[in-house]
């Protein structure tokens, strides 16, 4: 596949929503492409906008990072491990 092309979704599953600003949303996505055996998790920020029919509505931004589910899952259960540990140390 060309590196510039993009993957189609084959689902993808909302996992948590965050607002952080008035105009704008944190969204924990888990994802899964057409061809990909993998899944992912995308942590992105969304700003408020209106569509073409004035609707309120969100939008991406680039602000954003998206991982394998894996990779997440490991990060985060150290991290949540860790900070545990350092709790009941203290």
């Amino acid at each position: 596949m060309n590196p510039n092309q993009k993957y189609k979704i084959e689902y993808q599953k909302l996992l948590k929503e965050v607002r952080t600003k008035s105009y704008e949303v944190v969204r924990l996505t888990r994802i899964k492409y057409f061809g990909n055996d993998y899944n992912f998790v995308d942590i992105r920020f969304y700003q408020r906008g209106f569509d073409d029919s004035g609707d309120e509505i969100y939008f991406p931004t680039k602000k954003g990072v998206q991982i394998k589910e894996e990779l997440f899952m490991q990060i985060f259960d150290q991290y949540f491990i860790d900070n545990i540990e350092s709790i009941l140390n203290n």
